[in-house]
């Protein structure tokens, strides 16, 4: 680190500092926005043997990628950017992180006080774009003197600390005078050989810890025991890192479990472990509205089914929802008891008890029977979700959109067939934008090979992004996105305002788009499209086997889809 730190003047001093504080609190992940106001950070994380940085002109798919790393590494994920609207492209990504309860330290670049306050180029108030957003703000001063080294430290720490604790995003927002360049200023020597001797010193740390280990209480367990009809739901679960231990949990209750598609789980059982069928189904409802239970335990935060809170809004039995997170995500205003805790130790504590109930129906004729009508029909969004889980026996990373796809992944359920694959999404506030960024963080992690599956609306969101894959197809990775063209934003047409056909078309955005010369015009991708089953599963297992970044344009026919989903509603049980 023969470069390391920079000394030439205070801007560059103080965001080496800062650079290297985060380094030390594990913070090595350094997802950049080029930009002049940001340039001493991004000459520190340079130089900074430590870091690794990731760079990208657009700050909306590039926060999307760091949100994608967040979701499975153990180091926070670092976005930094210049100043003026720069950050407010970090914004919708920042929100899906602190909805999801993911970790990320945004470290935006800013003018000095004197500027912002008096209309000078590049300027907002930036301390204020994402506050509602953020779990903790830090609004530094511009570099002084005044500040020492060591306090610096501590300020930067401090915010680490709260991202970590509460896991969400923090914002530390840095003013920055000029020179911004090498120009040499001066520093005194007496604050400049203090500040360097602060690189040689692990200094005391803001450490931020939370115990939240539950023990269960006498009275829960005799009522849990008690209980003639159980049902255990698992909500989305943030973050995948500990998955491997709520699948063995899980595999010890035998009482009938609804796994929402945002657990991450959901394919790691079958019938045959008593899972229940997603309650879209009105069969599943209407067996649930004919034997209630006596108590729902949902674990976890919200689900994707709507259909689940209207039947919580209708039943009066009681509802205990234990969560890690001290804010509302109850949409069917049902609970009767909430415990803050980490979900895992309860649901350890759960599988200690050795319950044992069967479902209240014996889903099995009912399943198969849902799958023979997808089978009969052509390439629908049915077949394309039932077969990915179906017919690929590989280890591999799941990345869902949201609308429709999510809900046709979550409407799946097998009688006998459990795939290990860990399945991601970002249903936070379940933005369509952004999946091809998140998929290119999910690579940064590691090299599982990874498929991605979005509409085209989404994809059209997203362009950007293919730049990134066309340098994930370079560095050899293994990902492949498919892209489900129905040639319009479909889930409108299957809500009640469908029959609104005068403004149908402001909902819906129908095209007439093909996206074969868009990929084309990045050499390093490969380009296929399908029209039939046969090609769809050939082409899938294909792509997942080769090195490399596959897109698979899905043409699909909008009307095909919805008498499909019309006719999956008429099976009987």
């Amino acid at each position: 680190m023969d470069k390391f730190p920079i000394t030439q003047n205070i801007s560059r001093l103080w965001a080496s500092i800062i650079v290297d504080e985060l380094a030390k609190n594990g913070i090595v992940n350094f997802y950049t926005a080029p930009g002049m106001r940001n340039a001493p950070v991004l000459a520190a994380a340079h130089y900074n043997e430590d870091i690794r940085t990731y760079s990208f002109l657009d700050e909306r798919a590039l926060a999307y990628r760091a949100l994608g790393r967040s979701k499975v590494s153990e180091s926070i994920p670092l976005l930094t950017c210049t100043s003026g609207t720069a950050m407010a492209n970090f914004a919708p990504a920042v929100i899906e992180a602190n909805k999801s309860g993911l970790p990320l330290v945004i470290l935006s670049a800013d003018r000095p006080n004197e500027l912002v306050k008096t209309d000078s180029n590049q300027t907002i108030d930036q301390t204020r774009v994402i506050d509602s957003h953020t779990c903790y703000n830090l609004n530094l001063e511009a570099p002084n003197e005044a500040l020492s080294a060591t306090r610096l430290r501590t300020l930067i720490s401090t915010a680490i600390g709260r991202a970590k604790i509460n896991r969400r995003p923090v914002h530390i927002n840095f003013p920055l005078r000029e020179p911004l360049d090498n120009t040499e200023g001066y520093i005194s020597q007496e604050y400049l050989k203090a500040s360097l001797e602060s690189f040689h010193k692990n200094g005391a740390k803001v450490i931020s810890s939370a115990y939240q280990n539950y023990q269960m209480e006498f009275n829960l367990q005799e009522r849990l025991v008690k209980a003639k009809n159980l049902l255990l739901v698992i909500g989305k679960l943030d973050g995948k890192k500990d998955i491997d231990h709520y699948r063995e949990s899980l595999k010890s209750i035998r009482i009938p479990k609804y796994l929402d598609i945002t657990s991450g789980l959901k394919y790691e059982f079958c019938l045959e472990d008593y899972l229940t069928p997603n309650f879209d189904h009105p069969e599943v409802l209407s067996v649930y509205e004919q034997n209630p239970p006596d108590l729902i335990i949902h674990i976890g935060g919200r689900l994707v089914s709507k259909h689940y809170y209207n039947y919580l809004e209708k039943t009066d039995c009681e509802l205990l929802h234990v969560t890690n997170v001290d804010f509302d995500h109850d949409p069917g205003f049902s609970n009767t008891q909430k415990i803050i805790c980490d979900p895992l130790s309860f649901l350890k504590g759960l599988a200690k008890l050795e319950l044992e109930q069967a479902p209240p129906v014996m889903w099995h004729d009912f399943v198969e029977k849902k799958r023979a009508v997808i089978e009969e029909s052509g390439l629908t969004q049915p077949f394309i979700s039932k077969n990915i889980i179906e017919k690929i026996d590989l280890d591999y990373d799941l990345l869902i959109g949201n609308s429709t796809i999510v809900r046709s992944f979550d409407n799946f359920v097998s009688s006998n067939l459990r795939r290990h694959v860990k399945v991601f999404t970002n249903r936070g506030v379940s933005g369509i934008e952004g999946f091809m960024a998140t998929l290119m963080g999910l690579s940064d992690e590691n090299d599982r090979p990874k498929l991605c599956l979005i509409g085209d609306i989404s994809f059209k969101h997203d362009l950007n992004s293919l730049y990134m894959l066309n340098q994930a197809a370079r560095e050899k990775k293994n990902l492949t996105v498919i892209i489900i063209n129905n040639f319009q934003g479909d889930i409108f047409n299957l809500l009640p305002i469908a029959k609104e056909k005068d403004f149908l078309d402001l909902l819906t955005t129908p095209h007439d788009d093909r996206f074969d010369k868009v990929i084309g015009a990045f050499e390093e991708l490969e380009y296929s499209s399908c029209e039939t089953k046969e090609d769809f599963n050939k082409q899938v297992l294909n792509a997942l086997k080769n090195q490399g970044v596959n897109i698979i344009e899905a043409i699909t026919d909008n009307a095909s889809n919805l008498e499909l989903f019309k006719k999956l509603k008429t099976v009987k049980r």
